[in-house]
């Protein structure tokens, strides 16, 4: 049997639920009544004749007051309600568990109404007439998804990526959320395509929406992965034998821009077509619309790959004024605000303009909502006005927090966190600190502890994380810090290069240069990569990753980097591989170009060996300048081509997949010998190789073409696509399932 608080429901979702119960279990129509000023009663129906024998239903859900406060207000209020109405039969029903006690002195109160004790539903009674009705508790998705049971189901289904997913928290959220009609059509867009592209304005509910999509589907035993850093996470993971749920969060952030030169875009297309193809696989993908603008802008096979059908842009007009309301609503009554707070709302009905207030969103509803914000910035009797300046400022909510309450130091890691784009490493936190005290930006004389200095961030504008393998990242609070940080010191050439040059990832770089794009930021980006050029020229810091992303975006501005050069080959003559990866082919064709190393140093052939020993096809154009700029042309050409036949042969049949070059093929006697021969042409052409493949290295590759398991693929995925339009029929009908729209001043209405 379920055990449930019924916590996770409001008042009125809790009145609702139980008139659902109730005409389940007397097999009866009960009439729903508008939600306070109800005199007594929440549901009615009649057992005999319609004048004399009318059954009343009052609910009270009174988990925040207990059952002495229940019991006196029954005896003080709802007794002589009760007696006006002159029910033949009371029913009262709370959420509160009561013992055989607690019902005689409700029974007493309504005497003689409450004809048998039986009619007192208490918190025991309910869950037992869940466990009678299941199907009243599916109707009611707020109760049970939020149960322990779903999630330790959920944990226990091998939730991938990053495990926890956070998924306490969004469960722990579910009380608050609404699903609006968004929620309803961006389900029904994700279960017709299989993938879907959640896009939007900051704050308007993208990640709440994917998250809780995620958590519904993991509630239907999905395996949950996350996608943190690229896509080629969720191929890695991707089990044909699974149901799977894969969710990559602001793809186009920090995360993804930065690798369109990689063809990251050509994978997630790719991808997106290969979930498209299997109906046990589904994946949501969050951007902010302009972002996404830009990125489609940028990438010829966004365009190609037609993903304005996969695209769900959540407006503030696509939110109804009852939605608003009960947003507002549930972020008020979940809330741990006073009620001298919340009073303040009630006042000539002030929700009211809240909810139609022209930056009204659901983050800044949090916000003005949040108790120990509040408090710390506001009193009862100025609450209002609070709420009002947040509501006509947004961006400056997190003024106050971040200009004054905080230390300079703590400023400029809040700061660096948001350049960054993406969360900071504790190891990374340690080194921006003691950069910051070497360039001058921190003047205090001690080295500050991280632990002290973080103690303070945390829970208030930073939030402290730790992964499955236990590394600890900060990340913003709210990502409404960022709308402040970029509007107030994204134009500061000067500091920012100081502050990038202290925190020195190569996030910091792209992101910046992603930040800068929309026309209201006023900052010369190529002015800022300059400075930081010099910046890091004059350094005394050892040359990093970092150091080589700044080269090659300062080589585009057409900028002498031979001293740069000359301080990355210098600085690790002997480990170029060991420190920069595949990027050390880049290091030592800046080398060669600035004759800083000669075409017939060995140090060129073993570099090129280890790099075709860790090949990545995004390489192969900077592995090829190497080879043609050195000595040894003609015996790494041999190597350099017997690497990458072997790497196009393992992965050309999942690329003839993904790209559904062969889809309309289910028998190999229908695939024409011609076609194959020019799709493998096509193949090589587009990796832009830079050698003639021979005719025995071409049919290599042609006979790697695994066309049997192109033909079964495309037979299953004709199977998966007839079962697709009847999978989850049953729950698409619970997720939209009506709980009744009241007005909104009866749903603000106090009893």
């Amino acid at each position: 049997m379920s055990d449930y608080t019924f916590e996770t429901l409001n008042d009125k979702e809790f009145e609702v639920l139980t008139v659902d119960l109730l005409s389940k279990e007397f097999n009866t129509h009960v009439e729903r009544f508008k939600s306070g000023r109800d005199g007594g009663v929440d549901g009615r129906f009649f057992e005999g004749s319609v004048a004399n024998d009318v059954v009343i239903i009052q609910c009270k859900h009174w988990l925040k007051s207990g059952i002495t406060a229940l019991i006196a207000e029954c005896k003080k209020h709802e007794a002589s309600k009760v007696k006006k109405l002159n029910p033949s039969r009371y029913i009262f029903v709370t959420s509160l568990p009561l013992s055989a006690q607690n019902k005689k002195d409700i029974s007493d109160a309504f005497i003689p109404y409450i004809k048998n004790e039986s009619d007192i539903i208490g918190n025991e009674d309910i869950n037992s007439l869940l466990a009678k009705h299941p199907d009243v508790e599916r109707q009611h998705y707020k109760l049970w998804l939020a149960g322990t049971n779903v999630l330790q189901s959920i944990l226990s289904n091998d939730v991938l990526g990053r495990s926890d997913f956070q998924l306490e928290e969004i469960q722990e959220f579910l009380p608050k959320y609404v699903r609006t009609e968004n929620h309803k059509k961006a389900f029904e867009k994700l279960e017709e395509l299989g993938s879907i592209i959640i896009n939007g304005e900051p704050g308007i509910g993208k990640t709440t929406l994917a998250e809780q999509m995620c958590f519904d589907y993991a509630s239907q035993r999905y395996q949950l992965v996350v996608v943190h850093e690229s896509i080629m996470e969720a191929e890695k993971l991707y089990n044909p034998e699974l149901q799977q749920i894969f969710y990559f969060d602001d793809f186009l952030g920090s995360n993804f821009l930065s690798a369109i030169d990689a063809k990251q875009d050509s994978h997630i297309v790719s991808f997106m077509k290969r979930v498209s193809k299997d109906s046990s696989k589904r994946f949501i993908l969050t951007t902010r619309s302009n972002i996404l603008n830009q990125g489609k802008r940028l990438s010829e096979k966004f365009e190609q790959g037609n993903l304005d059908r996969n695209e769900y842009e959540i407006k503030i007009q696509s939110l109804t004024e009852f939605d608003r309301a009960q947003i507002l609503y549930n972020h008020i009554y979940f809330s741990d605000l006073p009620e001298d707070f919340i009073q303040q709302i009630y006042i000539d009905k002030r929700y009211r303009s809240i909810i139609s207030h022209k930056n009204f969103n659901p983050r800044l509803i949090e916000f003005i909502t949040d108790a120990i914000k509040v408090e710390k910035e506001a009193s009862p009797e100025v609450y209002w006005d609070y709420i009002q300046k947040s509501l006509d400022n947004p961006k400056d909510i997190w003024r106050g927090m971040i200009e004054t309450q905080i230390s300079d130091l703590d400023r400029h890691i809040v700061i660096a966190i948001v350049l960054n784009g993406s969360p900071v490493s504790e190891e990374q936190i340690v080194a921006l600190l003691i950069n910051l005290k070497e360039s001058g930006l921190d003047p205090t004389s001690e080295y500050p502890t991280i632990g002290n200095i973080m103690r303070g961030l945390v829970g208030s504008v930073l939030n402290r994380n730790i992964n499955k393998d236990g590394q600890v990242t900060y990340s913003l609070f709210n990502p409404s810090i960022a709308d402040f940080v970029i509007s107030e010191h994204l134009n500061r050439v000067d500091y920012l290069a100081k502050l990038m040059s202290c925190l020195r990832t190569t996030n910091v770089l792209i992101n910046v240069g992603i930040l800068v794009k929309p026309d209201e930021i006023q900052l010369d980006f190529d002015a800022l990569l300059v400075r930081l050029f010099h910046l890091e020229l004059d350094s005394e810091l050892t040359p990093n990753l970092y150091s080589m992303q700044l080269a090659e975006l300062i080589e585009k501005l057409e900028c002498n980097i031979s001293e740069m050069a000359k301080k990355l080959i210098g600085s690790h003559a002997n480990n170029l591989f060991e420190e920069f990866g595949l990027s050390s082919v880049k290091v030592l064709m800046m080398a060669l170009k600035h004759n800083f190393i000669s075409p017939s140093d060995p140090y060129i052939r073993e570099i090129v060996v280890k790099a075709l020993e860790n090949i990545e096809l995004s390489f192969l154009g900077a592995i090829t300048a190497l080879i043609q700029n050195s000595s040894y042309e003609d015996e790494l050409t041999k190597l350099f081509k017997k690497e990458v036949v072997y790497s196009i042969c393992r992965e050309v049949t999942d690329w003839a997949i993904d790209s559904n070059q062969f889809d309309n093929i289910y028998c190999e006697s229908e695939l024409d010998a011609s076609e194959v021969e020019s799709y493998i042409e096509q193949v090589l052409s587009d990796l832009n190789y830079g050698f003639d493949f021979d005719d025995a290295e071409f049919d290599e590759v042609i006979d790697a073409l695994d066309l049997d398991a192109v033909v079964t693929y495309n037979r299953e995925a004709a199977e998966d696509s007839v079962r697709r339009a009847d999978s989850y029929s049953e729950y698409a009908d619970l997720s939209s399932s009506d709980f009744g729209i009241h007005p909104i001043d009866d749903l603000f209405d106090r009893e």
